[in-house]
Formats: C-alpha cells, sequence, structure tokens
C-alpha cells in the first residue's frame, strides 16, 4: 500500500465529492480537518501522496505539511487554496516543501492529474533512497572489509570504541548514534594511504621520526576526504576528520577550529580513543583516567564527566575487578573482557574492557582457526 493518497479538507462535502469520483483511480483516503489527517498519517500510512486545503480552521494546511514531514518524509505534498498570494507560496515551499499547488475551485481530472504526477515523484524519491542505501551499505561492507584484512587489531579496537563512544553518547543525549559508530569503526580508514614500511614500523612499536609523525598525523584528514566522497557520510567525514583535535584547539588538523566548534561526536570519539589507548598502554584503567585528568585541557568537560560517570573518577578508580578465566568456545554474549585477548605471539585481537556481542564472538571462530589465541580468556565481574 506504498501508493495510498491522503486528501484533507474540512468541508465534508468536497471531500465526499473527490472521494466519489478518484477512489477508483486511487488508493484514497480522507481527513476531516489537520488533526484527523495527523491521526490517519501515523495509523494508516504510508502515504505517497499528501492533499490538503490550505484555508482549515484550528490547523492549517501548511501546519499540516511541516508537521508531515516527520511522519511521512517521503511523501508528496500537495496544498489546495483558493487564494495563492506570494507569501503563501513561499511558506508553503519553504517550511511544507510542498511539490504543486492547485487553486480552487478544482475539477477532478485536473486533480487526478496531479495526484498522479505525485505519484510518479514519490516512486523517483523512494528509487534514489533505495540506490543511495545500498551504495552506502555497500561502501561500508567494502571498508570495513578492508580494515578487518589490513589490520584484525584495530578493526577489533574500533569495535571496542563504538560500544564506548556509544554508552558516552546516550549519557549526553546525543543522537546521531549511526554516524558515531560509523565514524568509530572507520577511524583508522586513512591509514590505507600511509607506506607499507611505515605500517610495519607502526606494528613493531619502532621509534618514528619526524616525517613519519607527520603521515602518521594526517591519517584523519585522509580517512576523511575518502569518506567525504560516499553519500550521506558527510557527518561521519567531519567526526573522523577531528577525532583527534584537542578541545583547546591542539592536535591535528592545525586549522583553528576548537572548543564547541569541533562535532560532539568528535569529541566524544576523542576521549573514548585517548582513554582506550592509555588503559591498554599502562594496563590500568586508574592510571589512564588519572593521566587524562592531567591534561584535562584537551577535552570537553562534559563529554570527560560522561566517561568518568561510566568508568569511574580517577580518585575512585583504583581495585581491580573480579576476574575469572573462560575458555574461547565458552565466551557468550555479555561478557566483559577482563584482559585483552592475544594472540600466541602476543599481538591484541580484542581490547580488555570490551563487552562481547555476538559480531564479536562471531569474530572470534572466524580467527581461531587462523590464529593461535592464548587461553584462557579473562573475564571481568565488575
Amino acid at each position: 500500500m506504498a501508493d495510498k493518497v491522503l486528501l484533507v479538507d474540512d468541508e465534508e462535502n468536497v471531500l465526499h465529492g473527490y472521494h466519489r469520483v478518484l477512489h477508483r483511480r486511487f488508493r484514497l483516503e480522507v481527513a476531516m480537518g489537520g488533526p484527523q489527517a495527523l491521526l490517519a498519517l501515523e495509523h494508516h500510512g504510508p502515504f505517497a501522496v499528501i492533499v490538503s486545503d490550505m484555508r482549515m480552521p484550528g490547523m492549517t494546511g501548511l501546519d499540516l505539511l511541516r508537521s508531515a514531514q516527520e511522519l511521512a518524509p517521503d511523501a508528496t505534498r500537495i496544498m489546495l487554496t483558493g487564494n495563492l498570494d506570494q507569501g503563501t507560496a513561499m511558506d508553503a515551499v519553504n517550511q511544507g516543501q510542498v511539490f504543486r499547488f492547485i487553486t480552487k475551485p478544482c475539477s477532478p481530472e485536473h486533480l487526478a492529474e496531479v495526484i498522479q504526477a505525485g505519484l510518479r515523484q514519490h516512486q523517483l524519491v523512494i528509487a534514489e533512497k533505495e540506490l543511495l542505501e545500498h551504495t552506502l551499505m555497500g561502501s561500508l561492507q567494502v571498508l570495513t572489509d578492508l580494515l578487518s584484512n589490513l589490520d584484525p587489531e584495530l578493526f577489533g579496537r574500533g569495535r571496542m570504541l563504538r560500544d564506548r563512544a556509544v554508552a558516552l553518547a546516550r549519557a549526553l543525549g546525543f543522537l546521531a548514534e549511526w554516524d558515531l559508530e560509523t565514524a568509530a569503526l572507520l577511524l583508522p580508514i586513512g591509514r590505507i594511504a600511509l607506506p607499507p614500511e611505515l605500517l610495519a614500523r607502526l606494528k613493531s612499536g619502532a621509534v618514528l621520526d619526524l616525517r613519519e609523525r607527520t603521515l602518521l598525523g594526517r591519517v584523519p584528514e585522509t580517512g576523511a576526504q575518502l569518506l567525504a566522497n560516499i553519500p550521506r557520510l558527510r557527518q561521519v567525514s567531519q567526526i573522523v576528520l577531528y577525532h583527534a583535535k584537542g578541545f583547546d584547539g591542539s592536535g591535528y588538523p592545525a586549522d583553528g577550529v576548537g572548543g564547541e566548534d569541533i562535532p560532539l561526536g568528535a569529541r566524544i570519539l576523542k576521549v573514548v580513543t585517548d582513554f582506550t589507548d592509555l588503559e591498554l598502554k599502562r594496563k590500568s584503567r586508574k592510571v589512564a583516567l588519572e593521566e587524562m585528568a592531567l591534561h584535562q585541557v584537551h577535552y570537553d568537560g562534559r563529554v570527560l564527566g560522561a566517561l568518568y560517570a561510566q568508568f569511574g573518577t580517577p580518585a575512585a578508580a583504583g581495585g581491580s575487578a573480579a576476574e575469572s578465566v573462560c575458555a574461547v568456545e565458552a565466551l557468550k554474549e555479555g561478557m566483559v573482557l577482563a584482559r585483552s585477548i592475544l594472540t600466541r605471539g602476543g599481538r591484541p585481537v580484542l581490547m580488555a574492557g570490551l563487552k562481547l556481542g555476538a559480531a564479536h564472538l562471531l569474530l572470534l571462530r572466524d580467527l581461531v582457526d587462523i590464529l593461535d589465541i592464548q587461553e584462557p580468556v579473562y573475564i571481568s565481574h565488575e
């Protein structure tokens, strides 16, 4: 029923007249006034086309079509009006995103032609949306496959960053969770452009020279440029671009941006990535939090507060959590890793502090036959 049409007017005889003539050509539903139309949109949709009279008591057609943008964003909107002036037209286009205007009185034949045009417009919108979504999902699949093959360790770290970032986002009321999750998984994508010898030195832990550090510092910009070319990833690319930027304006990119001009998603990832890296490096959550507290100017205070609420303040994050051991095949969803899962060669596969989900268990099952994973696995009981 994706081609349903909703016809709205405050005059019952007008609605009945249109319905009598048009119901054989369209899947037509009528509503007496704006409030009844909103109920129809909420409970009887989706509608492909909404046709509304402009002059209605209580709720005007413009008010209705403005509300319809949230309830039926893909529906084509058509306005019926008896006195179309320039101001009405501008408001309808700018606020109601109206596709066509029809002046009253209007013959049923002309209205049918306009509704048919509205249905074709709806089909175009849906086709374009599906094309974009398929392009987007296909592109993301390619990128995540590249990362998982390029560096399974970094890809596993990205899953942990994603989970932690989402926890902070929800505490802060940040609504663009999908953008944040996608950015967390794709943070290292700019490393694809690094020379192989530099990637090898990074993995070996070698001390980098100035040129190498400069190339590494440009990874966020490179990643953002790659993502910006993919439909609907503009916000994701901005989060990736600024995720290493300090709240005080320090760090990359050196463009003078700082404070709340940095996207909130990037500020969240800055806190989460620094905390995760320090926790892994120092092998202590308490020490990681203490180091971050010494450099508070680098972080948004609200985001740092959300981190403290989630993982403990520097003063309180002291004792070690109770641990138990578990075989890889016995791991279950919801378990939290007390220590990183490593290969026999000492390379991390999944990071300490990660809450295991179905995807993590699938990853481990895939890797257990390829990599020699150290057992047992240590599970936290915080």
